[in-house]
């Protein structure tokens, strides 16, 4: 553990990095083109971007013009495989925890969701939602418009009755009429129509809102100023009676935003892992 120092944890910190390492530390060398191949990456400076991070741990032979690890390589390739291999025994029940780890956000928590399948995100997601109905929470799904109906089946499916959507306890909508209006995002306006929503239920009798919400609808609407600045306005706690999960495909979002939006909540998510933001 003496190695363990700011150099590898730099080395690890990205999923590209990691790939590269675990990838020579598999096939030994490597062309920089079957790099590209293992990598599934067709971007050439984004994978020479990371190559020049990895200075130090991978070099290039000049006799077969290949790339292999050096001693701090397969050093870092042995960590990586001793994690995995930790997680897997250890821990068998890991992707079951943020389903657990949701269940238990309460008001004031504001939270988001990397998923990369639709099953990942709906089995955290529906989780969450599930659990504000028995506290007599307001229970809010904000779905895209073209999934409004295959997402009512999925509740439903999960076995979430369709009582609770007579009564108004669960509420699906559509993110895209939410969020926008005349193809505009006034963060504003969303906030203040969350706050006269929140009162409205609580006037019904409902103890607050748990609100989860797919935000795609920014994203593809080249509105990630706006997104930023309604993210940035709710804050890491929310400072009324809602709880929020906020869901983001990680195939439309990159790691700049990813690290911005870390900024604006208080809780990370994901189908392996859950951790709350200090």
């Amino acid at each position: 553990m003496n190695y363990w120092d700011d150099e590898i944890i730099k080395a690890l910190a990205h999923p590209i990095r990691r790939r590269i390492i675990e990838s020579l530390r598999d096939r030994n060398t490597l062309s920089y083109n079957e790099l590209l191949e293992c990598l599934a990456i067709s971007n050439h400076g984004k994978l020479g971007f990371h190559m020049r991070a990895l200075k130090g741990f991978v070099e290039r032979k000049p006799s077969t013009n290949k790339y292999r690890l050096t001693d701090k390589g397969q050093l870092a390739g042995e960590l990586l495989w001793d994690i995995r291999f930790i997680i897997s025994r250890g821990r068998r029940d890991l992707a079951q925890e943020p389903t657990r780890y949701v269940r238990r956000l309460v008001f004031g928590d504001h939270a988001f969701l990397l998923y990369d399948t639709q099953d990942a995100k709906r089995e955290i997601a529906f989780s969450f939602l599930e659990a504000g109905l028995p506290k007599n929470e307001a229970v809010i799904y904000l779905a895209s418009e073209h999934e409004l109906d295959s997402e009512s089946r999925e509740i439903q499916r999960y076995g979430i009755s369709a009582d609770y959507f007579r009564t108004e306890a669960f509420t699906i909508m559509s993110a895209d009429e939410w969020y926008l209006k005349k193809g505009k995002a006034q963060p504003k306006r969303i906030i203040a129509n969350w706050l006269a929503f929140l009162l409205e239920r609580q006037n019904a009798g409902f103890t607050g809102l748990r609100v989860a919400g797919e935000m795609d609808v920014f994203l593809d609407n080249a509105k990630s100023k706006e997104l930023l600045r309604y993210e940035t306005s709710l804050g890491k706690q929310l400072p009324f009676n809602v709880c929020g999960l906020c869901i983001y495909d990680t195939k439309k979002i990159d790691e700049t935003l990813v690290n911005q939006l870390t900024k604006c909540h208080g809780h990370i998510i994901s189908k392996d892992i859950a951790w709350k933001i200090t």
